[in-house]
């Protein structure tokens, strides 16, 4: 089921956009959709081989995956944009199945580089094209852009795949933020970026009015900040969950199955559980890449 990313993504297949004049200060598609997204016994994959294997979540308002790298969570979300395959169960958006969301503007907006390298063109001219096509605020997205280091003179120097890894993570997630979509993913939008860059990026994203916000991330500090945030484990290709990012801060890890457990994961080769007050504290593990040699620790 390969698809079209940027096609898909950014629903330049016939959909007709908003009109300046007539955007809302909210994101448009917000009017009387479901804005969520659901994956029933859903697996996705690439090349025939499945990542992630019968994933089941319902991912709506402000809802975290968090696992280390490799775990599958930009598989996920590429599953959602259309990009990696859909090989059993279903994956729908707003109620539309991801294999007939071309052409619903403002349905999804993502931060993945896939969904930006359609056109032979300098970033500045993609992000011009992407904000008009979908009623999105070119004014607020170059005015963001400036604050983390890409001014106009750059995106018209430069085409997305000739900026930084930085700079084109920067690029693509205030363009998602920009885009006035009602459901937007995030993958990794803190990776590569300093700490101050990531600082305002966090904020830019706090602040999004957007329906549905699903951000993937291997970093445990940001559970600080998105105390309110629903949370899903991935490990494995596999997700547990969801839990409120307010109950892991309290939480350690432990091997084994603990009885008190919050979750109980088993993923390569281990079992592992989340408790309150006790085991290596999940926020001090700063990255979930970590997690494997505290449990070889404890063996």
């Amino acid at each position: 089921m390969a698809k079209n990313t940027s096609l898909f993504v950014y629903g330049l297949c016939g959909a007709e956009p908003l009109s300046p004049r007539t955007r809302p200060h909210i994101p448009y598609y917000t009017w009387g959709r479901l804005l969520v997204i659901v994956l029933r016994e859903a697996s996705i994959g690439y090349r025939g081989e499945p990542v992630l294997r019968n994933v089941s979540a319902e991912l709506r308002g402000r809802v975290v995956l968090l696992g280390p790298n490799g775990a599958g969570k930009t598989t996920l979300m590429r599953g959602v944009a259309g990009i990696a395959d859909i090989y059993s169960g279903e994956v729908l958006i707003d109620g539309v199945s991801a294999a007939a969301a071309c052409g619903c503007a403002g349905l999804l907006g993502v931060n993945l580089p896939e969904a930006y390298n359609l056109l032979y063109l300098d970033a500045y001219r993609v992000l011009e094209l992407y904000m008009d096509l979908l009623g999105g605020d070119i004014g607020y997205a170059l005015e963001v852009l400036e604050r983390l280091g890409l001014g106009k003179d750059l995106l018209r120097r430069r085409k997305p795949w000739e900026l930084s890894a930085g700079q084109l993570k920067a690029f693509t997630t205030v363009a998602a933020l920009a885009s006035n979509a009602g459901n937007i993913l995030l993958d990794e939008p803190f990776e590569q970026l300093d700490p101050a860059h990531k600082t305002r990026a966090l904020s830019l994203i706090e602040q999004s009015k957007t329906g549905t916000l699903v951000l993937a991330t291997h970093e445990t500090w940001l559970l600080r900040r998105l105390r309110s945030w629903n949370v899903y484990l991935v490990f494995s290709g596999r997700l547990w969950g969801s839990i409120g990012a307010e109950e892991l801060l309290g939480s350690g890890v432990v091997r084994g199955r603990a009885r008190d457990a919050i979750l109980v994961i088993e993923a390569n080769g281990f079992v592992m559980s989340l408790v309150r007050g006790r085991g290596e504290p999940l926020i001090r593990l700063v990255s979930l890449d970590h997690v494997y040699e505290v449990l070889m620790e404890e063996a």
